[in-house]
């Protein structure tokens, strides 16, 4: 029958029932000599084989596992396995705006764009459109059979991007009956509850088999004033007792309490002081006014007391901190309080409806077809936009106080001319009640379907082809938005004629008439507007955008001949692949004119034709200590019609030394190529601030003689024409901030990794049911994408060892040798290098009638550097940081079976971390991290026949963030939902 080359066996079902186990054990085949034996598919190959052995690491986790941990997305499970952190979630995009909601995982913490993620062992559409990485969210985890991730040479097997490996999620193929399933998870404290339903479906008949799956699930949001911990606050400030660098005193201390920023009040606020002067602590406490809602004003009310400053040695000029503290009783007029309109989690609803499904033609050729359809929305919001706009003092809304309080302003002008009165004053000013909270509203759409041909050539040869079109869309909404200038017009106002309207003024701020279709707007005290007033000024911007994915492949796989150790073994695939994404923004976004977005439409395409063979070579067979000996090798031609040809390869051996000991080696190559995005980004304007360059002659006598970099800064310099002693012109440091572009490289090349790992598999034979496993690890990534600011830009180029560099390019200078543009686009220019070993071992033995599996995996990170020139200044170790690598991480589960009942219990450990590694006591006091435990457990049992139920509760001892400024309201490497209870039933029938 056909369904031999489809089907797990039986013997393998059972061993994936415990959860995540280690396939690199070879699992018994307990069917009798009669009954054939199958050949099945292991993540990392696409030759199918009589057991689970594999020379590369490969985990599973089984679909009963994350039932036994309550988890509705897969990507809440990946983020607590050890070789995997998270991507982008929930937690970490709420301040985000396109990748609002997204769930991508991140294998090695290389990055969600160096991790494949497979369904059934073919790519999946990207989450976000003109990425590659994939969003979780649409997958459905009713029907995940189980998860597979196989480190090492999957790019030789799969194609581009699987540099860090590949995540597979194998799906049930069938399913006979009606399966409901309905979950709640309540936490403790406020906000964050989740509820997700389930109805799954399917039959098999003679020569038809299918499953279908409606999935509904809602995360709710929860805010960071919503959690105990975060409302007992933290930041950290510049020392008051910190005297200079050699003092042996921290120079920035925690500070424990809640504080907002001293400026932008409701309803306005200004400083009256001179042009350009500080902001002392003096200024703060008696020339800070905020407005009233009727217009007066009033000293700004700071709470409870302006945050400590720094000394005077430090701040040099004697400038106040800029925060105050408060409470819920004394909040101040500040609007940006520390975590106000600020949330631990995005909400994101999600509806996946899917179907899979096969048709046997005869017994030896079968159809198959799948479907996926999916809709995820998610809001993020912030606070309200805010501005700081000048009033003159001709303002026709300035109020008889406020012109006092700015004519009785007196100061010493720069020539020592007494000077009375001020022509203006900033006004700061962020208002929800004017035009409402900025909201980012994402709606995404995908729908992914394929159709495909698999059947039997002849006894040794079989064949597998499809054809795959997926399609994501994405809306982008943006409410509460400002344009602009049209505000600036408005608040800018003056009386002709008898009427207020919006002034028009020259260079010298004179008025000289009026701006024709402004409507005039006074925004001091303001706490509503007209509706032509919001017409003009308020404004909702949206961005469409697409992506399109096609593929076609073909794979025969089989036996080439025998040899005295057994069959030699092959695959063949060719695959065609395309990509297209678009972008089309509003016009208010592609002009840019609102408040802090700006959007061009893009378009870009690519196309890939991709050929790959592998082998597997049996070359000894029950000889001393060779069980067996088998050589594996893959090689795949790729050619990119963006970035030309390329190829990925893996060499491995499989040894079985004993019936006890196993040996694996890999040796690959594999590559990323860069996406959509970083190819074809459309130019966006941006401003960089300051005028530095290091051509400059007083940049150049700042730098140490002993500089590694300085003769090449010298020559680089001479040679692009700027002589000894240059500087630019008098007109070009007086400008503001440089205007340059962020743009995409259609010139990038593909990244490049050589990849090794080194196993070791030990099941000893005097302790029945454990194995255990080590295996090392090396990434070493050349010509990694990276991207670069301007200061950044000009330097690197001119400290190469010549101008033909990657990084002159991104600079344009005219004709007097001034800076005149610069792009901050992507460069192939970083060197990453990533070790580290993984260990894993399970038990699983009889215990209290009943069954006890245990299993214990942990990652510990050896090496993690990072070089973003090339230059031997810029290598930068992140071994042991907070936000990268921490030395270990760990998890540990237990599951104990009796009957139909199940006890689960799961420990998470992610060891103590630095915040920098070049610490010194001059910099904090807060350096250090703490390492970070949490515990599960999870209850489950049949209280009916075909009725089942679930109980559980994550985060059992209500463990909090490491209380550090750095880490206490990090919800991306820590639980800051806290202590939440769920509550599951699932009935078949």
């Amino acid at each position: 029958m056909l369904k031999k080359l489809n089907l797990v066996t039986a013997s393998i079902q059972m061993a994936l029932i415990a959860g995540a186990v280690s396939s690199s054990v070879a699992v018994a085949n307990e069917q009798t000599e009669t009954k054939s034996v199958e050949r099945i598919q292991v993540t990392g190959s696409r030759i199918k084989r009589f057991n689970l052995t594999s020379p590369t690491p490969v985990t599973v986790i089984g679909g009963v596992e994350l039932e036994n941990q309550g988890i509705t997305n897969v990507n809440d499970l990946l983020a607590e396995m050890p070789q995997a952190t998270v991507g982008l979630s929930p937690e970490n995009t709420t301040s985000f705006i396109y990748a609002s909601g997204l769930n991508t995982t991140d294998l090695r913490g290389l990055g969600s764009e160096r991790t494949l993620v497979l369904v059934n062992g073919r790519r999946f559409v990207p989450g976000s459109v003109g990425d590659t990485a994939v969003d979780l969210n649409n997958i459905p985890t009713s029907i995940i059979e189980r998860v597979e991730i196989a480190t090492g040479g999957a790019a030789a097997v799969y194609g581009a991007d699987a540099v860090a490996g590949v995540v597979n999620i194998i799906t049930k193929k069938s399913f006979d009956g009606i399966e409901v399933d309905i979950s709640t998870v309540k936490p403790e404290q406020k906000g964050g509850e989740d509820h997700t339903f389930s109805i799954t479906g399917g039959q098999e008949l003679d020569k038809l088999s299918f499953i279908a799956s409606l999935n509904y699930t809602k995360n709710e949001s929860y805010a960071k004033l919503d959690r105990d911990f975060y409302r007992n606050s933290m930041r950290s400030i510049a020392n008051p007792a910190d005297t200079g660098s050699k003092d042996g005193i921290p120079g920035n201390i925690a500070l424990n309490g809640q504080t907002a920023l001293a400026r932008y009040s409701e309803k306005g606020d200004f400083f009256a002081i001179a042009p350009g002067a500080d902001k002392t602590r003096d200024v703060y406490l008696n020339d800070h006014f905020a407005f009233q809602e009727d217009g007066s004003l009033q000293p700004f009310n700071y709470g409870l007391g302006l945050t400590p400053d720094p000394s005077l040695e430090i701040s040099k000029r004697g400038l106040a901190a800029g925060r105050y503290f408060h409470d819920e009783y004394n909040m101040g007029d500040g609007v940006f309080t520390q975590g106000a309109k600020s949330y631990f989690r995005t909400p994101l609803e999600r509806v996946i409806a899917s179907t899979y499904g096969t048709y046997e033609i005869n017994d030896d050729h079968a159809l198959t077809f799948d479907a996926t359809w999916s809709k995820t929305e998610s809001t993020t919001q912030s606070g309200p936009a805010f501005f700081a706009y000048e009033i003159h003092r001709d303002n026709a809304f300035v109020s008889d106080e406020m012109g006092k309080i700015m004519d009785d302003v007196t100061y010493t002008d720069k020539d020592g001319n007494l000077v009375e009165g001020i022509d203006s004053v900033t006004l700061y000013q962020a208002n929800s009640n004017l035009w409402g909270d900025r909201n980012y509203e994402q709606e995404r759409e995908v729908f992914r379907s394929s159709i495909g041909l698999e059947g039997i050539i002849n006894d040794d040869w079989g064949y597998s082809t499809y054809f795959q079109f997926g399609r994501v869309e994405q809306d982008t909404t943006w409410t509460g938005e400002v344009l602009e200038q049209n505000l600036l017009n408005a608040v800018d106002a003056t009386v002709i004629n008898g009427q207020t309207v919006c002034a028009k003024r020259n260079g010298k701020n004179e008025i000289i008439g009026q701006i024709d279709g402004c409507v005039p707007f006074n925004p001091m005290g303001a706490t509503s507007a007209t509706a032509e007033q919001m017409g003009y000024i308020s404004t909702v911007a949206t961005r469409f955008a697409r992506h399109d994915q096609a593929v076609f492949a073909a794979t025969v796989d089989g036996v080439l001949f025998e040899l005295p150790a057994g069959y030699v073994s092959a695959a063949f695939t060719a695959e065609h692949r395309r990509e297209v994404a678009e972008k089309t923004p509003s016009e208010n976004m592609a002009k840019g004119l609102i408040f802090g977005n700006s959007s061009l439409p893009m378009h870009g395409e690519i196309e890939v034709d991709e050929l790959s063979m592998e082998l597997s070579v049996p070359i000894l067979v029950d000889e001393f200590l060779a069980l067996d000996l088998t050589f594996e090798g893959a090689y795949r031609y790729m050619d990119y019609s963006v970035t030309g040809e390329d190829d990925a390869w893996k060499l491995a051996l499989n040894w079985g030394v004993t019936e006890e000991l196993r040996l694996r080696v890999n040796r690959s190559k594999s590559v990323r190529a860069p996406s959509l995005g970083d190819l074809f980004a459309p130019a966006s304007t941006q401003f960089s601030s300051g005028r530095a360059d290091i051509c400059r002659a007083d940049s150049i006598n700042k730098l140490s003689d002993s500089y590694e970099y300085k003769k090449n800064i010298i020559k680089n310099c001479q040679a692009d024409g700027l002589p000894e002693g240059w500087m630019p012109s008098s007109e070009w440091l007086a400008g503001g901030s440089l205007e340059g572009s962020i743009v995409g490289n259609t010139e990038l090349e593909n990244e490049v990794s050589n990849d090794l790992t080194v196993g070791l598999i030990y099941t000893p034979e005097f302790i029945e049911g454990l194995d255990f496993t080590v295996d090392y690890w090396s990434f070493e990534i050349d010509g990694a994408i990276q991207y670069f600011d301007r200061e950044n830009t000009v330097e690197n180029c001119y400290e190469s060892e010549s101008l033909d560099n990657l990084f002159c390019k991104n600079v344009i200078r005219g004709e007097n040798g001034d800076i005149e543009h610069f792009y901050q686009r992507p460069i192939n220019s970083a060197q990453i290098v990533k070790k580290g070993y993984d260990f894993e071992s399970a038990y699983r033995f009889d215990a209290m009638n009943g069954e006890m599996a245990l299993k214990l995996a942990a990652t510990y990170i050896a090496k993690d550097t990072q070089n973003s020139t090339g230059l031997a200044d810029d290598l930068r170790s992140f071994t042991g940081l907070t936000d990268d690598s921490p030395r270990w991480k760990g998890r540990f589960t237990a599951v104990y079976s009796q009957d139909e009942s199940v006890y689960a219990l799961t420990v998470n450990y992610r060891h103590s971390t630095v915040d920098d590694k070049g610490w010194t006591i001059e910099a904090n006091n807060f350096n250090e991290v703490p390492s970070y435990t949490t515990v599960d457990f999870m209850y489950k049992s049949y209280v009916l026949e075909d009725l089942q139920l679930r109980l559980g509760v994550s985060n059992l001892f209500d463990k909090e963030p490491p209380r550090t400024p750095e880490t206490f309201d990090s919800g991306e490497f820590y639980d800051v939902n806290g202590r939440r209870f769920s509550l599951g039933l699932k009935y078949n029938f």
